[in-house]
Formats: C-alpha cells, structure tokens, sequence
C-alpha cells in the first residue's frame, strides 16, 4: 500500500511543514478548527492545496478548493465536484478513496505516494507525495481536510502529457 499515519513516510519538505502548521494549531485538541488556518501564512504552498470536506455518515468527499497547482498537474480543475463522480489519473486507482477511508478510520493524517501517468499510460511520467490533514468545523454532520500534493522538482515539464483527470463514466 502507498498509504501511511506515519510522516516519515514521505520527504517532502513542503508536506512536512504543512504538518507543522497544522500541528501548531491544534491547541490541545486531536485536530485544529478550519477558522485557524489563515490562507497567507500558508502562502507558498497554497497551489498545492486541495482543501476538501467529508461526510462523516456517508464518507462522500466534496471538493471545495484546488490550488493551481494541482489543476494543472490533474488538468482538470475538480473545485466543486464529489470524488466518487471523479477518475482521478493516478496511477493506482482509488488510491483517494483508500487515503480518505484510512483518515476517517484512524482520525489522523494520512501521507500517501503515487504517481501520474502520462496520457497513454505507458510510464509514470511524475512521482507524487500528498499529506492530507483533517480540520474540525462547527457543522457536526462534516470535517474538512486540508491535502498538500508535491510532484518533486519538475524541469523541463508539459502537464499536457499527464494523463488528464476527467469526470467518471456512468
């Protein structure tokens, strides 16, 4: 499985000073209010953000930010859509799905490794590190999460070779 509790399991320097932040505003509780994450201070990282919200009786998760980054790395801005309505372009099919059931499971954050592939499926073409980091709010039937995707250094890169994430088939 490409899914861990544990932070060690990804290097990214930018996941794991999400995790500090996040850490920092927890003030003794197990997970910090979404109120106490101030956009600006977070700056570097906002176009990595995916900040999503997630029903605690249905586990359905609904999208309600993407940064830039991640749209263009998914070439699809998926902002107001519901995962299962997704085919997200991992390379490991519901390796979402799999990291938003293992937060709710263990009530804690979730690191994860995947890849992109490129558009006709023949290499992974990216490498992929997310942490995703759940958030409390006043409406007791939802949590949030705050997720940060790093792709590593890219040089020399056209996303329009990734294969694109698109809405599923019914």
């Amino acid at each position: 499985m490409s899914l861990s509790i544990d932070p060690s399991f990804v290097t990214s320097k930018k996941i794991h000073a999400l995790l500090n932040y996040w850490s920092a505003r927890r003030q003794g509780t197990d997970w910090p209010m979404r109120d106490s994450i101030i956009p600006w201070e977070i700056t570097p990282y906002l176009p990595n953000i995916v900040i999503s919200e997630i029903n605690h009786k249905s586990h359905q998760v609904y999208y309600r930010l993407v940064g830039t980054k991640v749209v263009e790395m998914s070439r699809f801005d998926f902002t107001g859509r519901w995962l299962h309505e997704m085919s997200p372009a991992s390379e490991e099919p519901g390796v979402w799905e799999q990291a938003y059931a293992m937060m709710i499971e263990t009530a804690s954050p979730v690191y994860g490794q995947t890849g992109i592939p490129i558009a006709d499926g023949s290499e992974i073409l990216v490498r992929e590190e997310f942490g995703m980091f759940p958030l409390q709010v006043p409406k007791k039937d939802v949590f949030q999460c705050i997720a940060l995707e790093d792709y590593g250094p890219l040089m020399h890169f056209n996303p329009d070779d990734l294969r694109a994430m698109r809405p599923a088939k019914r």
